[in-house]
């Protein structure tokens, strides 16, 4: 956030020298030499529409969309530049459960990357069918991400898994108060006090 924060100061730089131009402007045209102040302000215009243009486009705006797509999705990346993308899909494929631990060993390298942890449980339980092995990333994957909406979404899901893949009912009641009573403004916080009897 603060990097966003940072990118953001850096746009707004160049309106201190435009600002100073407009004095100039104003000097000119108070004292008759309004063509003159025209022009000036018209090319001022136009070089900060450049510069802001560029940075938006180049700079600031591919931040904020990755900033974005990790917020809703957890983290995106495309599969063939992300390691983790193409063992996920390279164990979907061929179903080897022995490439898990490398799976963990990427995960855990990556650990504050909500989407590794998620993509770790699914293989865990749709090739490996280790679903207490599941339940334990999606916890671990909990205190390890920073952001508290995806805090609370995999609190939720381990809850859930508790809940309907391991018959632990009890396990779930606790993760889903701990999950609304930790994070009560998210969505899954939210989710988990509907769900829970506390």
């Amino acid at each position: 956030m603060l990097r966003l924060l940072f990118r953001f100061t850096v746009v707004l730089l160049p309106l201190y020298p435009f600002a100073l131009a407009t004095e100039v402007v104003m000097e000119w045209m108070g004292s008759g030499r309004t063509v003159h102040g025209i022009l000036l302000l018209l090319a001022c215009l136009a070089a900060l529409a450049l510069i802001e243009g560029l940075l938006f486009h180049f700079w600031l705006l591919p931040a904020w969309g990755q900033a974005i797509s990790e917020r809703l999705y957890g983290g995106s990346y495309l599969p063939e530049e992300d390691n983790l993308a193409l063992l996920a899909a390279r164990i979907r494929k061929s179903e080897d459960a022995a490439l898990l631990p490398e799976m963990r060993r990427l995960v855990l390298i990556q650990h504050r990357r909500t989407r590794g942890w998620l993509e770790l449980a699914r293989l865990q339980q749709d090739v490996a069918h280790d679903h207490p092995a599941a339940l334990q990333t999606l916890l671990e994957g909990a205190d390890s991400v920073s952001d508290r909406e995806d805090r609370a979404m995999l609190l939720y899901r381990a809850a859930m898994l508790a809940s309907t893949h391991l018959q632990a009912d009890s396990r779930a009641e606790e993760l889903f108060s701990r999950a609304a009573r930790l994070y009560p403004r998210t969505v899954y916080g939210k989710r988990a006090a509907e769900k829970s009897s506390l």
